[in-house]
């Protein structure tokens, strides 16, 4: 998880790994549809929108390869 500069973290649980991917509709998608991942954070599993939901919109989620 990103945020902003300056945005208060504090008490947001950092975003974990990605358990598998999930296909959500989304009408503003080329074919409307979008595919995002599902993540691991505080104990259960996460869509990146139930986790801006939770903790503030102004979260961005970034997938990274982790070695």
């Amino acid at each position: 998880m990103t945020a902003p500069p300056g945005a208060d973290v504090a008490g947001i649980p950092a975003g974990g790994p990605v358990l598998g991917w999930v296909l959500v509709a989304a009408e503003e998608a080329v074919g409307g549809a979008r595919v995002d991942p599902v993540f691991l954070a505080a104990g259960r599993a996460w869509t990146p929108d139930q986790y801006r939901a939770t903790y503030g919109q102004q979260l961005t989620v970034r997938v990274v390869l982790g070695g």
